[in-house]
């Protein structure tokens, strides 16, 4: 399939798509200024398909945003939600997402349009070749310098340095199996990043150049802390190489530090040198306590099972227990669909 784009959008008439249930999960944290545009515009290219539902995750927003997800709902039976009881991130909510989504194939996109609703058809046609997920890749994307550079530097420290397997440029904007994503979601990862698990899983999928824009209204959420811990996440999460390199790098430390000494009780170097080897000395070990205790912190957040990586305040389809604050008392609670969804 060619990755020139046919008309889309007004141009692109009323036709439909191959029988197929999708749902369209949109997560939200404080898109206020998004929120409606986003409901219209997904719901009016949903209108090609047979069976769909809006799934809407709103993320702990403070601002609004969950009151018009709630009009919506009310206004129309397809429209589903969930609320957390606070700001959990994004990896949060598409788990929980693709966890109640009900339909074969769920869409992910952002409230924030950047990825324009449109593109779902493309991504459809393509998964219909035989992918388990297709993604999105932003073609002459519309975000900052930084996000744009941060991006490209965490893929390729990746995937060169790392042997992580990734695919390339892939994004949030994504159409997968549902029950292909519910494995990621279900995974005892610390952080289920999605793109490095995929191919872990053994799922097939390709990526599809899409179109983008920028965001229709409000402020991205993403900044560089946020950029250098999501990276940081990826590096720790999925590669053992740090480790590997540390090791070398502690003996290389030891041998320099027995050949200083040495030279020091012989009389050849004097103290100047001897503090400015006892201060690199330290620093190379604090680096490397420094990613020793990442490592463990990764390890002590998969065997912490206990703490949720969310929970639900409020929602208008059936939720697990143990998953909802409030346990029995949040309405839509019942025991058995963790079975069902599995």
């Amino acid at each position: 399939m060619s990755d020139t784009m046919p008309p889309t959008g007004a141009h692109a008439g009323t036709v439909r798509m191959p029988p197929l249930g999708i749902t369209a999960m949109i997560p939200c944290y404080n898109e206020i200024d998004c929120v409606e545009r986003a409901y219209q515009e997904i719901r009016a290219e949903l209108e090609r398909y047979e069976d769909v539902e809006l799934l809407f995750i709103d993320d702990g927003s403070t601002d609004g945003t969950l009151d018009a997800i709630k009009r919506f709902a009310a206004a129309e039976p397809r429209v589903k939600y969930l609320s957390f009881a606070r700001n959990f991130g994004l990896e949060a909510a598409f788990s929980a997402g693709f966890k109640y989504a009900s339909k074969p194939w769920t869409v992910q996109f952002d409230a924030d349009l950047q990825s324009p609703p449109h593109e779902l058809h493309r991504l459809v046609e393509k998964a219909l070749e035989g992918y388990d997920v297709v993604f999105a890749v932003r073609e002459n994307r519309q975000d900052r310098w930084y996000r744009r550079l941060g991006t490209w530097a965490h893929q390729m420290i990746a995937q060169r340095w790392l042997g992580i397997e990734l695919p390339t440029g892939a994004s949030v904007f994504r159409l997968v199996r549902t029950s292909v994503a519910r494995k990621v979601a279900d995974s005892r990862l610390s952080t289920p990043y999605f793109i490095a698990t995929i191919p872990l899983i053994g799922a097939r999928y390709t990526t599809l150049r899409t179109t983008h824009r920028p965001r229709v209204g409000g402020t991205g959420k993403w900044n560089l802390r946020k950029l250098f811990s999501h990276a940081i996440e990826l590096f720790v999460g999925f590669s053992f190489r740090p480790l590997t390199w540390l090791i070398g790098l502690a003996g290389a430390v030891v041998a320099g530090s027995v050949a200083i000494l040495a030279l020091a009780l012989s009389g050849q170097i004097g103290l100047y040198l001897i503090g400015v080897a006892s201060l690199v000395t330290a620093l190379v070990t604090l680096v490397l306590l420094a990613l020793v205790a990442r490592y463990l912190v990764r390890v002590m957040r998969v065997q912490a099972i206990s703490v949720p990586r969310y929970q639900i305040r409020e929602a208008n389809i059936p939720i697990r227990a143990d998953e909802a604050l409030y346990g029995y008392e949040t309405p839509f609670v019942v025991a058995e669909v963790w079975e069902n969804a599995s």
